[in-house]
Formats: C-alpha cells, sequence, structure tokens
C-alpha cells in the first residue's frame, strides 16, 4: 500500500513534440488515488500570491481550471494572497509546471507554493498544462502510468530521452514508467486520450508505439472526475 502523502511534485507535461506513429486503439478512463482527494462536497481555496486578479495570467488560469467543475462536487474559491489549500506561481516556459497530488498539498509547508504554471498565457500548451496540473491537483496520476497501458517502454532509453530533458530517473520512474498495482489506485481501463497523458515518442518504447498529446479533457477524464467526486445522479 502506497502512504497517500508519499507521491512525488508530479511534473506536467514535457514540450509538446507531435508523435510521428500512430497510437493503439483507446478506452476511456483514468488513475486516481482515493487516499489523495478532497472532501466531497468541499471548497477548495486556491491562493495567487500577488498577482492581478483581473490580470491575464489570472483569468486564463481560471478559465483553464473551471473546466473540470461541471464534472465534479467540488467549488474553487481563487484567492489573492498566500493562504489557501493550493498555492499557485508561475514559472518561465525552460522550466516544469507541477503539481502537489490532492491532498498532499497540506503537506507542503504553507510558505511554499504547491503548484507551478507556465508564465506565459498566451503560450499554445498554456491552457492544457493547467487543465493537466488540476487534474493533479484533484488526485489524478499520469495515465500512461496506467499498469494496463501496455506501452511497450525501452527503459533504458526512456531514462535516457528524458535526461536530456532534464529529468532524474528517480523522476522518470514516478513520472514515465507504470504505477504498481496497490489498494491504493483507483484503476479504470486505461484512456489513451487522458488530459492527463504524456506524448510518447517512440524512442521510449520498442519503436512500434507512439502517442500525441491531448489538449482537452476527454470522456475518460470527466468520466473519472464523476466517479472521484460525485455530484448527485452523476457517478458513473
Amino acid at each position: 500500500m502506497i502512504i497517500a502523502n508519499s507521491s512525488p511534485f508530479l511534473h506536467s507535461p514535457l514540450p509538446n513534440e507531435e508523435a510521428p506513429g500512430a497510437s493503439r486503439s483507446r478506452t476511456r478512463r483514468n488513475v486516481g488515488e482515493p487516499g489523495t482527494y478532497w472532501p466531497q462536497n468541499s471548497t477548495i481555496k486556491i491562493a495567487l500570491y500577488g498577482y492581478d486578479m483581473n490580470g491575464p495570467w489570472v483569468q486564463a488560469v481560471k478559465n483553464a481550471a473551471n473546466q473540470w467543475l461541471p464534472y465534479i462536487n467540488l467549488k474553487f474559491e481563487f484567492v489573492s494572497g498566500e493562504e489557501g489549500d493550493v498555492r499557485i506561481s508561475y514559472r518561465p516556459l525552460s522550466q516544469p509546471a507541477g503539481s502537489d497530488l490532492g491532498t498532499n498539498a497540506r503537506h507542503t509547508p504553507p510558505v511554499e507554493p504547491t503548484m507551478h504554471l507556465p508564465a506565459d498565457p498566451t503560450d499554445p500548451d498554456f491552457e492544457k498544462t493547467v487543465i493537466h496540473e488540476f487534474g493533479h491537483m484533484l488526485g489524478a496520476h499520469h495515465a500512461h502510468q496506467h499498469p494496463d497501458s501496455n506501452i511497450p517502454w525501452n527503459v533504458p532509453q526512456t531514462y535516457a530521452y528524458y535526461g536530456r530533458l532534464g529529468m532524474s530517473e528517480e523522476s522518470v520512474r514516478s513520472n514515465i514508467l507504470p504505477l504498481p498495482r496497490s489498494d491504493a489506485y483507483s484503476l479504470l481501463p486505461y484512456d489513451g486520450d487522458s488530459i492527463m497523458h504524456y506524448h510518447i515518442d517512440p524512442e521510449v518504447t520498442d519503436g512500434s508505439w507512439a502517442q500525441s498529446e491531448s489538449y482537452s479533457l476527454s470522456e475518460g477524464d470527466k468520466a473519472w472526475a464523476r466517479n472521484a467526486y460525485p455530484r448527485t445522479g452523476q457517478a458513473e
């Protein structure tokens, strides 16, 4: 059993590169860790430090994050300042985005952010990165790490490829390679269309398998959200 607060800081998708190969057929669902889910029907207070609450960056964050709201029973309260269940700062595009997993944010010192997002809201990848990181904030793991994904990883090549992008082997194990089977996870069928799925280059597989990224919530993401935080009559 994996301890709920042991999950590492989860990174956003790396810079987008269109996968040259076709992906395998895709079913619809996702991977969650219920031990990190927020209390049902609660309001998550999201602190945005001193950023202009009416400025384009904050508005773009809110617009992207709120795409989860129709499918969950939670509310997001965006506030100025440093006090919040979730605390967001931005980083240059040269640095990775990332988020604590669900309520693991409670274990981060209150003087530190629990989520980092890109600084440029006009970047083509900005919206999908925010949606992805808010998926982690809600308790969703990476879809490509599903134990049943059957991705034919070439592990040495995977370490080398992501190492060139600045990831340690520990980070690759935490963010790229399959999760172990554990009662800590809610393992619904693998969803290759998920916003939580990285682009997979054929260089890190046996060469026959590749996957492009998604830029919006999949039907599987919506189904996962309804199961994790069911509204009345919406659980699937």
